[in-house]
């Protein structure tokens, strides 16, 4: 049903020998006339500007065609047109177009055209970290934008329109902050030669698709890869919590390496985990951290395993620890003997990591022990 109120809703923006930047708009309501005053979205605020000409393939011809057009004074609706008019270069594809009446106030309509591009703002991820989104329309960065979201994934910044080098140089914010989110979606839009030369210079990685599943498992797939890496890259910097004691009698070895039968109180215990004990000095009753040494090797059944969990061996396991070599080696019975409790020596760097990389290598409980940790072992 035919409505007299303007609906306008640009298609795509395109350059034309002769004519300059114009816009094909479908006109689904209204009327549109030469020399009106259109409001339109734009990439750097709205963009107010005076139709120079509207525009209609010759019969039998698409619009997408180049030929000659048809010049119209005035067209209503419904029809697919060609506008020509100054300042269009900066217009968004999908957005809407509106005709500042005689009664209008400009100001108020070009507040409301923006307000489709500000509302996409809200899906930006307050903390700044996150993938780079550009698509060719409105309505396609919508519903990238929303399948991100409901898939968490993070977005750090958006763009409408073929990508260039100052997209990917706002996109190189995350090679800082979270490497794994130094990635640019672009969907269904073409990416410059110079800015993909760029991106690859930079280690960004751009991920082109016209379908926006295709995308996320790019992305997912890269993203794995990152995590592993990372994962690998600070597994020696990671320490986990584990409370073990000595079992009776089960001293092998009593100094460099010292081999000890143990059990496993709390955690799990990991080969290359540091070692300590806290001793408390009977007269000023202040607490000393004496480090042990490194976990070099645990067996079970006489077995080398790299991860031991409480349970895991039924009567017990042999672990050997190493002193490093800036520290000094300790001797069974003279500096620990087993009424000690032998504790992994946890830093805040450690715990840092751990919170980073490796959240879901712990339990609920081991969590609870790392709080236990860093109040036993005076940990900040």
């Amino acid at each position: 049903m035919y409505l007299s109120e303007l609906e306008c809703t640009v298609l795509e923006v395109k350059v034309i020998e002769g004519l300059g930047t114009t816009i094909d708009v479908v006109l689904s309501n209204g009327v549109l006339n030469e020399g009106d005053r259109i409001v339109i979205c734009g990439l750097d605020g709205p963009i107010v500007t005076n139709v120079r000409a509207l525009l209609t393939p010759q019969p039998m011809r698409e619009l997408r065609v180049k030929s000659a057009y048809v010049h119209h004074k005035s067209i209503k609706a419904a029809m697919g047109v060609k506008i020509s008019a100054p300042d269009l270069e900066k217009a968004i594809a999908g957005s809407r177009l509106m005709v500042v009446g005689p009664d209008d106030d400009e100001e108020e309509l070009m507040d409301e055209i923006m307000s489709d591009l500000a509302r996409l703002d809200d899906a930006i991820d307050k903390s700044g970290c996150g993938v780079w989104v550009q698509a060719s329309t409105l309505g396609s960065l919508e519903a990238l934008l929303e399948f991100l979201r409901t898939s968490k994934i993070p977005v750090s910044g958006i763009n409408i329109g073929p990508v260039h080098k100052k997209d990917v140089t706002r996109a190189s914010a995350m090679l800082e902050r979270a490497k794994e989110y130094a990635v640019m979606l672009c969907f269904d839009v073409k990416v410059d030669k110079d800015a993909e030369d760029m991106a690859n210079e930079l280690g960004i990685k751009v991920f082109k698709a016209d379908i926006i599943y295709h995308l996320f498992d790019a992305f997912t797939a890269h993203n794995a890869q990152v995590v592993e890496q990372k994962r690998k890259d600070q597994a020696a910097l990671a320490i986990f919590p584990c409370i073990i004691k000595i079992g009776k009698g089960l001293v092998f070895n009593k100094s460099d390496p010292i081999v000890l039968g143990v059990d496993i109180v709390e955690g799990h215990l990991r080969v290359g985990t540091p070692i300590c004990i806290v001793k408390t000095n009977s007269e000023t009753k202040a607490r000393e951290i004496v480090s042990l040494g490194k976990v070099t090797t645990i067996k079970i059944n006489d077995k080398p395993v790299q991860i031991v969990r409480r349970g895991d061996a039924n009567a017990g396991f042999t672990i050997a620890i190493q002193h490093a070599s800036h520290e000094s080696s300790k001797m069974y019975g003279r500096h620990f003997d087993d009424s000690d409790v032998l504790y992994s020596r946890i830093t805040r760097s450690s715990i840092d990591v751990l919170k980073e990389t490796f959240r879901a290598d712990l339990t609920k409980d081991e969590w609870k022990l790392v709080a236990k940790l860093k109040s036993t072992l005076g940990v900040e």
